[in-house]
């Protein structure tokens, strides 16, 4: 959904007000109606409805701006709300009266980086009261397109920061915590709002080459659509039991997205069992006649749609062509009627139509928005999300005491980041800490100069602000360079071609290393991986700290991580690739494995020295890693496994129990990483180098052990062969936590495909 698209129709509900009115069931048309019914099934209700409403009537409803019926008193309705990481412009919501803003959490990428899903699961329940606060107020609706759960596969593309990572398994954990939290409350009887997962499905290109995502075709292989683009869909719908999820722009093998009826039929809704709607990506529904020339008729389009499953369109397709589709006999009633049952089904579990008297949901109000609970959280949230990346001779952190007197340069396009520390599909913050505002906060009263230039642009190479910048480096005692980069590089629409450091910044460094008294410290924002190698190598770059798009107030939990305040325990959630990665493989090869024009992606299989990997991420103090187990080697039997449990994917193979020690000087978290390599099978296939399959971040007091478990399952040992079918191999099965091997099992037998 491309911004300027969201202002032009934000405008218009600004103008004529969100639809945030209620179905009257008391006194209202309706109320003599099973639809108020609450005894009934939602879904008998929700067929009895549309029962009621004419053609005309039903095809209004067939878009995410939905008409009122005022003969039947229904209201108007907007579908189309967003709460990426707290709520935001769309056509659904909007800021201003007694809700002016609301808590601008950081962005996925970031969240992603604190392997915190409780955390998560914190911050999905405070949007999500947020949002029936707006609601309440006419303010918003209450269905949200959000999350984000595409696989990060390229550094280039722009949208990567709106989701946790690269990674399938962190990503399923991610939407499972984020889901609860956004639909569970503390009244199970209803939603407590509708999430929705997208873009489903293989979807990561924004416009590379001159190919923009409304015409790409992505060629998966069944082994890649099975092992990383499903998993987290699959959680989503099946496990989470989300309330809809969106069909993509793009094509998958010829076929576009809202018109996959094995994609939407097939997989969502009879092995995954959605239960609740499809919303096409807004225009996804036309473009399967306009760009992807996939029917020849309007008529024909929508009855493909139609037919695959897709039940609303965020558009006018189904608007201008139902009627054209009906007439020709593509489609009959009963096609929009189910997809109407559909969508009304998800109003009726939102309790839209039910007294607000027996719905705490509907009671939320301005006092629960930005509460110091929200405000509390975003700090924590952005704070658990910082990587520290390098930290020579143990440069930082900076201890306040020892700076009397001292001064302290901040210089670069970043250091007074606002909205920018937002990322995309952000809202209105009640407020936004910059980096700068962070460092003079925790330095107030301490007889501390800091001082700030901006030395040079995100990207434009213009020199004539470098004089003043390292003129301030010279006099300083102490200098940070804040770069990396933002919207205009990397957004909705807009790939990357190059994944470096912008030259203008790069160029900057290397003066400023000239004239400094003490190595440089370096800050990064930014939504995907760069290539910091000059960085990583330099030495005069005592420090490298990557900070996302840490939201409301990230220039304070940068400052605390800084002076000593926070530990930093984040790890990068993707791979930092060398510049050389985007000439060595197209965007538009979807393949995951190495090959010869494919050095291959992510951490499982890429065949390059990453210049910092997945799951990387430095500490103020020191941890270790102990067995906590009998043996370091364990057998099982695939037969006895098999023969002594049902065969499902959550069958125990093994409990590994680690004892993790603060062994520094400093309290702080470490985020535990459990990784399993599978056996090398002979027949070439190729497997991952190492897969997660398990993580938790806990806190340790110095000296202080704690005993971290996790279950290797069969999931967790699966190998998915090129035909997409699952298997248990025989071999060994080498246990990794963090970078350390710890244990091996053995499975014997012969290998088995597993359901």
């Amino acid at each position: 959904m491309h911004l300027f698209f969201i202002l032009f129709l934000t405008r218009i509900v600004w103008i004529n007000g969100q639809s945030g009115n209620f179905p009257d069931c008391k006194s209202g048309p309706l109320s003599s109606f099973p639809i108020c019914n609450q005894s009934l099934p939602s879904r008998q209700r929700a067929l009895d409805l549309i029962s009621r409403m004419t053609l005309v009537e039903k095809i209004s409803h067939m878009i995410t701006t939905s008409d009122a019926i005022s003969r039947l008193g229904l209201p108007k309705y907007e579908w189309w709300s967003e709460a990426l990481h707290g709520l935001a412009y769309s056509p659904g919501v909007f800021f201003g009266g007694d809700l002016p803003a609301a808590t601008s959490f950081p962005m996925p990428i970031n969240l992603g980086a604190t392997f915190n899903m409780r955390l998560v699961h914190h911050i999905a329940s405070i949007i999500s009261t947020e949002a029936r606060a707006f609601n309440n107020e006419d303010q918003a609706g209450l269905t949200f397109f959000t999350p984000n759960i595409n696989i990060f596969r390229d550094p280039r593309w722009g949208r990567g920061q709106e989701t946790p990572g690269e990674d399938p398994f962190l990503t399923s954990q991610y939407v499972y915590a984020f889901i609860q939290g956004l639909q569970r409350g503390d009244d199970e009887r209803y939603l407590k709002i509708a999430g929705n997962c997208k873009h489903f499905d293989a979807y990561d290109l924004e416009n590379w080459n001159g190919t923009s995502r409304h015409y790409f075709n992505a060629k998966v292989t069944d082994q890649d659509l099975v092992e990383t683009y499903l998993p987290s869909f699959k959680t989503c719908i099946q496990d989470a039991q989300v309330a809809s999820i969106m069909c993509s722009y793009n094509s998958i093998n010829g076929i576009p997205a809202c018109a996959h009826q094995f994609l939407l039929e097939t997989i969502a809704r009879e092995s995954f069992h959605l239960n609740g709607f499809v919303v096409g990506d807004c225009g996804a529904i036309a473009n399967i006649l306009y760009t992807h020339h996939y029917r020849l008729t309007v008529e024909d389009t929508v009855a493909v749609a139609l037919h695959a499953g897709t039940d609303l369109d965020c558009g006018i397709f189904y608007l201008l062509h139902l009627h054209d589709a009906l007439n020709s006999k593509k489609i009959v009633e009963t096609d929009i009627d189910q997809a109407l049952m559909r969508t009304f089904d998800i109003l009726i579990r939102l309790g839209w139509f039910d007294p607000p008297e027996q719905q705490i949901y509907r009671h939320l109000n301005k006092n629960n928005v930005n509460t110091l609970e929200a405000r509390q959280l975003s700090l924590i949230s952005a704070q658990e999300s910082i990587v520290l990346l390098k930290n020579m001779n143990n440069a930082l952190p900076l201890h306040i005491d020892q700076l009397m007197n001292k001064k302290i340069a901040l210089i670069g396009p970043t250091a007074d980041a606002t909205v920018t520390m937002q990322g995309i599909y952000h809202g209105r913050a009640p407020f936004l800490i910059d980096p700068i505002t962070g460092f003079k906060n925790l330095t107030t009263g301490k007889l501390i100069n800091i001082e700030y230039a901006r030395g040079c642009g995100i990207s434009s190479y213009d020199e004539k602000d470098f004089a003043a910048a390292i003129e301030l480096a010279r006099s300083s005692d102490i200098v940070f360079f804040f770069g990396g980069i933002d919207h205009t590089i990397e957004d909705e629409g807009v790939d990357r071609k190059s994944i470096t450091l912008p030259d203008i910044q790069l160029t900057l460094i290397q003066q400023l290393e000239k004239v400094t008294r003490s190595p440089l410290h370096i800050v990064i924002m930014s939504g995907s991986g760069i290539d910091l190698s000059y960085i990583r190598d330099s030495i005069q770059c005592s420090s490298l700290t990557w900070i996302g798009y840490p939201g409301q107030s990230g220039g304070l939990a940068l400052a605390t991580v800084i002076f000593g305040q926070y530990n930093p325990a984040g790890r990068l959630p993707i791979t930092f690739y060398p510049a050389s990665y985007v000439n060595e493989v197209s965007m538009f090869d979807m393949q995951m494995r190495p090959s010869p024009v494919n050095p291959g992606r992510t951490y499982k299989f890429y065949t390059g020295k990453a210049i910092y990997e997945f799951g990387y991420g430095l500490s103020y103090t020191t941890f270790n890693y102990t067995w906590n187990n009998n043996t370091i080697f364990s057998f099982y039997s695939i037969q006895s496994l098999i023969k002594n449990n049902s065969k499902t994917n959550r069958t125990l193979i093994s409990l590994i129990r680690i004892n993790v020690t603060n062994t520094g000087n400093m309290a702080g978290d470490d985020v535990v990483l459990a990784y399993v390599t599978p056996p090398n099978i002979i027949d070439g296939e190729i497997v991952p180098f190492k897969q997660l399959f398990g993580f938790e971040r806990i806190h340790l007091a110095i000296n202080e052990t704690k005993e971290v478990f996790f279950p290797f399952t069969i999931e967790a040992a699966l190998t998915i062969a090129r035909d997409a079918s699952k298997w248990l191999h025989p071999g060994l099965y080498h246990i990794t936590i963090g970078q350390q091997r710890m244990f091996s099992i053995e499975l014997e037998g012969q290998s088995t495909q597993w359901a």
